[in-house]
């Protein structure tokens, strides 16, 4: 049986095995393209692609709402026609309220840009087609991604600058508090999930931990041997200054993941 995937070349579908197969296609198409896929002997389809990020998501709104709820709802019509036996949708943690407290899968929904409201309306789209069929689907809400090989716009790019010394830049924010994953031990979970007919409806990836950003950043120079120069790391929060998992649905039905923040040591 095969696990078919769309944005593999993207920062988390890079790292999955390579015996997942890529769904090649442009995610505004009609859904007559869509149709086309080949789902025949199908396990499950995991859907990381999108476009990602609020800067990028507000570039152009009606752009990124055609390729990240419009192209989801293709792909899951799609697939359910196709008799895909599971469809896993890659949301993220943002869709949440922000709050002082550890959030739960029935934690309060709270979007607080159009890139979180976007994956929210496409979580909604997916429950909706698979309504009838509420074991065919899972949600995977991720929280924070973190590591040297990210995209240049996100913190692990931010550290990155610190790293050479990019005499433009400094680090602000650092005491908000995240729940931080690698790109790669993201991938390895998703395929876990992906294998895990038990495990549907909306659960969370994270480690159930917190760092401050301060923390993260710290670690990841120290542990890549970069000299810190803590005079370009400022305190102070952002409007989400906590933002921290429950992952004991997920590890209810998935037991033993040692699910922990473990970065990568800078390939030169």
């Amino acid at each position: 049986m095969k696990i078919l995937a769309t944005g593999i070349r993207g920062t988390i579908g890079k790292h999955l095995s390579n015996k997942v197969i890529p769904i090649d296609i442009d995610l505004s198409s009609a859904l007559e393209e869509f149709l086309k896929i080949e789902f025949n002997a199908v396990r499950c389809v995991v859907h990381l692609a999108g476009v990602v990020g609020p800067s990028l998501v507000e570039k152009d709104l009606g752009w990124s709402h055609q390729i990240n709820v419009e192209g989801t709802k293709k792909l899951a019509l799609a697939a359910l026609e196709g008799g895909v036996q599971r469809f896993v949708y890659v949301s993220t943690s943002h869709v949440y309220k922000p709050s002082s407290r550890v959030l739960t899968e029935e934690s309060e929904i709270g979007p607080l840009n159009a890139y979180a409201e976007q994956k929210y309306e496409a979580e909604q789209a997916v429950r909706e087609i698979f309504e009838n069929n509420p074991s065919k689907f899972c949600i995977v809400r991720i929280f924070s991604v973190l590591d040297w090989n990210v995209r240049d716009f996100t913190l692990g790019g931010g550290i990155k600058r610190l790293a050479f010394a990019d005499p433009n830049f400094e680090l602000r924010n650092s005491d908000d508090v995240r729940d931080f994953l690698t790109p790669k031990r993201i991938a390895w979970v998703l395929l876990k999930i992906a294998n895990e007919p038990r495990l549907t409806g909306t659960v969370n990836l994270c480690t159930g931990r917190g760092l401050t950003v301060r923390q993260a950043a710290i670690q990841m120079l120290t542990e890549s041997g970069f000299n810190i120069n803590l005079d370009r790391i400022h305190s102070g929060n952002s409007l989400i200054p906590f933002m921290v998992g429950d992952n004991l649905k997920l590890l209810s039905h998935i037991p033993n993941l040692g699910i922990e923040w473990s970065p990568s040591r800078f390939e030169w």
